[in-house]
C-alpha cells in the first residue's frame, strides 16, 4: 500500500471543513488536484472515505474510523522526525479527550490525576461539549477517548469501552433554616423543578424516573437546561429541586448546602443510577493512548472505580 503524507493531511482538512473547495484552498492546491488526491487515497485503501451525496459532505463509517488512524499516523511521524533530529519537542503526544460538560470539571480531572505517573501530569487536550456532540467527535475520530455515560450507540463495534463506575441521580434542593428540605413532595403549592432539556442525556434519564413514580408531586417547571452546573447553582439559591448526579454535588451534600428532596424510604423510587464509561475507537491509537488504555483496563479489572 502506498500512502502519501499529503493525502492524509488532505483528508483531515476535508473531514474538518466538509467542503472540497474550502479544503483545497486550505491545502493551497486547486480543487481538481485536491479531489484527485482524495480519490487516490480512497483507491489505495480500497474503501470510500467520503459520502459525496450529502450536503455538507460527510465521512462514511470507514472514513470515521480512518480519521483516527490518519491523525495518529501523522502525529507519530512528527514525533519520529523530532527524535531523529534530536529534538524532544514539547513532550509525548497528548491524549485527546472529549467529555460531557459535568464530567469534564469533576471526574475527568480525577481520572487524569489518577493515571499520571511520578507526579507528572498526563499531557492532554480536553473538549467539553454536549454528550451528543461528544459522541460525534469520537465517531469521527476527532478524539482518542470519550468520557460519558451509558450510550447505546457506542456499545457495539467499532467501539470499545471501560466501565469506570456508577453514580446516583438524585433529587436535591436547598435547605430551610432548620436544615430540612426547602420543598416537600406533599406541599400544597406546586414544587418548582429545575429540569434538563428533554433531548439531553440526563433529561431522558430524569423523564424516565418521573414516569415510574406512582404518586408524583405537582411540579412547576421554572428552568430547563442541559448544563448540570447551572441547575446546581439554581438549586443552591433555592429556586427549586433538581435531579443531579452524585459526583457533581459531593461537597454540597457534605456541607449541607444541598439536601435530599425525599426521605430515605423513597430513595429507591426517586433515585436513579447512571454508569460512567470511557469509550474509544477499536483501531490502533498512538503509543501513549494505547499505554493509557492498557493501564486503565488493568486498574478496572482489579476493582478500581472512578466514582
Amino acid at each position: 500500500m502506498n500512502l502519501e503524507t499529503k493525502w492524509l493531511e488532505d483528508f483531515l482538512a476535508l473531514a474538518e471543513l466538509r467542503n472540497f473547495s474550502r479544503a483545497a484552498q486550505l491545502r493551497n492546491v486547486t480543487q481538481p488536484a485536491f479531489s484527485r488526491r482524495i480519490r487516490s487515497l480512497e483507491q489505495s485503501l480500497g474503501v470510500e472515505l467520503i459520502d459525496r451525496a450529502t450536503t455538507p459532505l460527510a465521512l462514511t463509517p470507514e472514513g470515521r474510523l480512518f480519521h483516527t488512524t490518519a491523525r495518529n499516523l501523522l502525529r507519530q511521524m512528527e514525533d519520529g522526525l523530532h527524535q531523529l533530529k534530536g529534538q524532544n519537542g514539547v513532550g509525548p503526544q497528548p491524549l485527546d479527550f472529549a467529555a460531557a460538560h459535568s464530567l469534564s470539571v469533576t471526574l475527568l480531572p480525577e481520572l487524569i490525576q489518577t493515571m499520571s505517573n511520578d507526579g507528572h501530569v498526563l499531557r492532554s487536550r480536553v473538549e467539553s461539549i454536549d454528550v451528543d456532540l461528544a459522541v460525534e467527535a469520537l465517531q469521527e475520530g476527532r478524539c482518542d477517548f470519550l468520557l460519558a455515560f451509558d450510550i447505546e450507540a457506542l456499545m457495539q463495534p467499532p467501539f470499545l469501552c471501560l466501565s469506570l463506575g456508577n453514580t446516583e441521580l438524585r433529587p436535591v434542593c436547598a435547605p430551610d433554616a432548620d436544615g430540612l428540605p426547602l420543598f416537600k413532595p406533599d406541599q400544597a403549592e406546586p414544587v418548582p423543578i429545575l429540569g434538563y432539556s428533554p433531548a439531553a442525556f440526563m433529561g431522558r434519564q430524569v423523564n424516565g424516573l418521573l414516569r415510574a413514580i406512582d404518586d408524583l408531586p405537582r411540579f412547576q417547571p421554572v428552568m430547563e437546561s442541559s448544563l448540570t452546573n447551572l441547575l446546581k447553582v439554581m438549586a443552591l439559591n433555592g429556586s427549586g429541586i433538581a435531579w443531579l448526579p452524585g459526583y457533581a454535588i459531593v461537597d454540597e451534600l457534605s456541607s449541607g448546602q444541598l439536601v435530599d428532596f425525599v426521605d430515605p424510604e423513597k430513595h429507591q423510587e426517586y433515585w436513579g443510577s447512571v454508569e460512567i464509561k470511557l469509550y474509544r475507537n477499536d483501531v490502533r491509537l498512538h503509543a501513549g493512548a494505547e499505554r493509557f488504555w492498557s493501564s486503565l483496563r488493568k486498574r478496572c479489572q482489579q476493582g478500581w472505580s472512578l466514582t
